[in-house]
């Protein structure tokens, strides 16, 4: 690998058994959040949410590039429901991408023929699919790497998540961790709360069990898993059901937080709050 093949810091921590913290942003992201974010040294890893805020590819590409100046992996979240979308977001040169609603093993397959290149000389263990060559692309490091090294990499450190969001999902986790080419799951109690009757409880018991399932299909697969936990309990909780890539929020959470604290300036003048407090049994997700 040279170095215009930079390692995927945040994989290397995952298939090192070690926890990888990931920040999610979506309704700030811009380059300057980004920045801002790398440089406290908190995080391993930054979540590009694409599934609910318009961000172009270009916008995708500056962002990543920004974060390739630390040792944080961006990885974008979006629905990876066609070949065009996922290529693309791969060429802005992320180091993952998170597919949300992923609930069978056939998508999951289908997501990996698109992200994964056909190498006629793969590397021992390396997985290969369809995908269509450019190469000149930031990925490729615009057509300065040798191809078969370009395609190497691309193969074994761009890493695929799939998103395991519904009660449909749960019961094909195994079958989807066991798909080549997955890297892992990723547990969204969000929308999981909400698909089992119980909207933003993510510490439910009806939730903590879909996550239970979840860690033991990863297990059985031999890959990682990671999900959202708010606060140290929460953290410590999926820390022992085996979670690695581990969010505790993201950018509303900072500015909620961040308004909060500048309030108590004015003394008994109360932070405003738009949100109602949380429901008994489970935490506010609120990124």
């Amino acid at each position: 690998m040279t170095a215009l093949s930079p390692q995927n810091h945040a994989l290397a921590k995952l298939r090192a058994n070690e926890p990888v913290k990931l920040y999610v942003t979506g309704n700030f992201a811009t380059p300057r959040h980004i920045d801002f974010i790398c440089r406290s040294g908190v995080f391993d890893a930054i979540w590009l949410d694409l599934e609910h805020f318009d961000l172009s590819t270009q916008d995708v590409a500056v962002l990543n590039l920004v974060a390739r100046a630390f040792p944080v992996t961006m990885i974008a979240r979006f629905k990876a429901a066609d070949y065009q979308t996922v290529m693309r977001i791969l060429e802005t040169g992320v180091g993952g991408i998170m597919c949300s609603m992923v609930n069978s093993a056939e998508e999951a397959r289908q997501i990996v023929q698109w992200a994964k290149f056909n190498n006629p000389n793969p590397a021992p263990g390396e997985v290969t699919g369809a995908r269509g060559w450019n190469g000149g692309n930031i990925d490729g490091a615009y057509a300065t790497l040798p191809a078969l090294e370009y395609i190497r990499h691309q193969n074994t450190q761009t890493m695929i998540i799939c998103q395991i969001e519904t009660e449909a999902a749960v019961a094909e986790a195994a079958a989807i961790a066991a798909v080549p080419g997955v890297d892992g799951l990723f547990f969204g109690p969000g929308d999981y709360s909400v698909a089992v009757g119980r909207p933003g409880q993510i510490d439910h018991e009806l939730v903590r069990a879909g996550m239970a399932r979840v860690a033991e299909a990863a297990a059985a697969a031999g890959k990682w898993w990671g999900t959202v936990a708010v606060g140290p309990a929460m953290w410590e909780r999926v820390r022992g059901l085996g979670a690695r890539l581990i969010s505790p929020g993201g950018d509303i959470k900072v500015m909620q937080y961040g308004i909060r604290e500048l309030a108590k300036t004015f003394g008994g003048v109360p932070a405003v709050s738009t949100t109602p407090p949380p429901a008994p049994g489970g935490a506010r997700l609120g990124y």
